[in-house]
C-alpha cells in the first residue's frame, strides 16, 4: 500500500501545477473566454500527458473557470447577459429561501460563521484583491445555503451559482481597480443584519434590492468591458 503512493502523490501534484498555469493564462487573457482549450496544444507546450490536463481541466470546471462540453471538449467559461439573468433569478429565490429558513434557526455557531464569512469579504476589500473578494463573495452566500439545513438547495445553489463567479474573476482581473469594493462589501454586511434581525418582509425586500443592484452592476460593468466574440479554434 506504501508502494502505491509515489505515483498518485506526483500525479496530484503535477495536475495542481497545471491547474494554476491555466487559471493564470485564463485570468490574463491568454485563453479568452469562449476558447476552445486544445488539449493535444497545450499538453505539448506544457510537456505533460493528457491525464493529469484533464483532471486539472476538471477542476477549473469546478471552479468555474471552464465549462465542459460533452464530445466537445473544455472551453473557457463565457455567460450571456441572458445566462447571468437567469442565474440571478433562481439565485433570489432559493437564497430568500434559504436565509428564512437559516433565520429559523439561527444558533451562536451559525451567527459566528456567518460574520466569519463576512469577516474574509472584508479582508479581501480592504486588500482590494479581486480573486480574494469573489471567492469570500461566494463563501458568505455559500454560508447562508449551507446554514439552511437544506442540502438540496445548497447544491442547487453552488452548482448554479460556480460558473457566474468563476466568469466574474475572469471579466473582472483585468479592471479590479475599478471595482466598487466598499458598496459591495457594505450590501453584504446589510444582507447578514437581515438574516440575524429582520423581518421575513425586510429580509425578503432587502434580499431582492440587493440582488437586483448586484445584477445591474455586473451587466453594466460587463458591457463597459465590450468583450468581443471568440471564434472557436478547430481541433
Amino acid at each position: 500500500m506504501a508502494a502505491a503512493q509515489g505515483p498518485l502523490i506526483h500525479r496530484e501534484t503535477l495536475q495542481e501545477k497545471i491547474f494554476s498555469v491555466l487559471k493564470k493564462w485564463i485570468l490574463d487573457g491568454t485563453l479568452k473566454p469562449g476558447e476552445k482549450i486544445i488539449e493535444s496544444a497545450v499538453a505539448r507546450r506544457l510537456e505533460v500527458s493528457r491525464a493529469p490536463l484533464r483532471e486539472a481541466l476538471f477542476l477549473l470546471a469546478q471552479r468555474g473557470f471552464v465549462t465542459i462540453r460533452s464530445h466537445r471538449g473544455a472551453y473557457v467559461t463565457r455567460l450571456s447577459n441572458r445566462d447571468i439573468r437567469e442565474i440571478f433569478e433562481i439565485r433570489e429565490i432559493l437564497e430568500i429561501h434559504a436565509a428564512k429558513r437559516l433565520r429559523e434557526n439561527l444558533t451562536p455557531e451559525n451567527v459566528s460563521c456567518l460574520k466569519a464569512a463576512l469577516g474574509r469579504l472584508k479582508a479581501a476589500t480592504d486588500a482590494r484583491d479581486i480573486a480574494a473578494f469573489s471567492e469570500a463573495d461566494f463563501g458568505f452566500h455559500k454560508t447562508i445555503w449551507e446554514l439552511s439545513g437544506n442540502h438540496q438547495i445548497s447544491q442547487v445553489l453552488v452548482n448554479l451559482t460556480t460558473r457566474f463567479f468563476g466568469y466574474e474573476q475572469i471579466r473582472d482581473m483585468a479592471n479590479s481597480p475599478k471595482f466598487l469594493y466598499e458598496s459591495v462589501f457594505d450590501d453584504h454586511s446589510r444582507m447578514l443584519q437581515l438574516v440575524l434581525e429582520g423581518s421575513d418582509e425586510e429580509l425578503e425586500n432587502g434580499f431582492h434590492n440587493s440582488f437586483e443592484t448586484f445584477l445591474k452592476y455586473v451587466l453594466t460593468r460587463f458591457q463597459e468591458q465590450e468583450l468581443p466574440e471568440k471564434k472557436e479554434k478547430a481541433g
